[in-house]
């Protein structure tokens, strides 16, 4: 999980599409992770759990939270990823999204700002 996000970061589409699953790659994976990879900068990754993924699993899970930025505007990816092992080779198959992760008011902001959530994403608008 963390290479994925490390490729991503370093923009090595190659090692992505690599460590996708082939039965899960479309026609079209090179052009979308291409274009993410392009689109934003990336900030900042917590793994939030984890589930099997050890050397002598054949599954694992990651939930993550992943900070970007788009432009001037800072966001979240919160997913739960599914990776497989086969013949010592893990590959990412797919992932969930998740609801976004809501600090309690005066921790830390997830934007990495520095600022307690209530002084910058949890504002009221």
């Amino acid at each position: 999980m963390r290479s994925r996000y490390s490729a991503y970061c370093l923009k090595n589409i190659d090692y992505l599409i690599q460590t996708h699953h082939p039965t899960q790659r479309k026609s079209n994976s090179r052009k979308q992770i291409t274009a993410t990879a392009n689109g934003v900068t990336w900030l900042g990754l917590t793994v939030v759990a984890t589930r099997a993924g050890q050397p002598e699993d054949q599954t694992g899970v990651v939930e993550f939270v992943a900070v970007y930025q788009e432009g001037y505007q800072a966001a979240q990816l919160h997913e739960r990823s599914r990776f497989c092992q086969e013949q010592g080779q893990w590959f990412y198959l797919d992932g969930e999204m998740l609801p976004p992760v809501r600090p309690n008011r005066n921790q830390p902001c997830w934007c990495y700002s520095g600022k307690p959530f209530k002084q910058c994403h949890g504002k009221k608008r």
